[in-house]
């Protein structure tokens, strides 16, 4: 952890322990639920520095396949291939909510992209994505529709 959010942390530990003994110790109480809150989202900030986000999907002509980078780190070494295609390329990197698209031969109706890529570190990640020209991808479709959909 880097030493401005460590110091702030033990000034308000310190605080805490004197509002605790001083003052009143359910303010001391908050100020430590308060300072626990703060410690668990800056390590979850550490965990996610330098994490690209690669998707894939299907263009609405359904001629090219679209890959986008929405993470917050920049994608390297990106390996694409569509598996009942026999078609593998691959995209030297991707910027940070950046776009490639590459063109198909025909229309393709469903295929299934397999995506391995790496970060500025060298870590590796991979994930795979069903594509259907078919099926309409609605980001607003709940999870777990308890009511009538649309």
């Amino acid at each position: 952890m880097d030493k401005v959010p460590l110091l702030i942390l033990v000034a308000g530990v310190v605080i805490g322990l004197l509002l605790a003994v001083v003052e009143n110790i359910f303010m001391g109480i908050s100020i430590f639920v308060v300072l626990l809150t703060a410690a668990m989202c800056l390590q979850i900030m550490t965990e996610t520095k330098n994490l690209p986000a690669v998707t894939c999907q299907l263009s609405d002509d359904a001629k090219s396949i679209v890959i986008v980078n929405g993470g917050n780190a920049p994608a390297e070494a990106i390996h694409v291939a569509l598996v009942p295609l026999n078609i593998e390329f691959d995209v030297k990197d991707l910027g940070v909510d950046g776009e490639y698209a590459y063109a198909l031969s025909a229309m393709a109706e469903e295929v299934k992209a397999v995506v391995t890529y790496k970060n500025s570190e060298g870590r590796e990640f991979g994930r795979s994505f069903k594509l259907s020209s078919l099926e309409e991808n609605d980001p607003l479709r709940p999870a777990f529709p308890m009511f009538s959909w649309k």
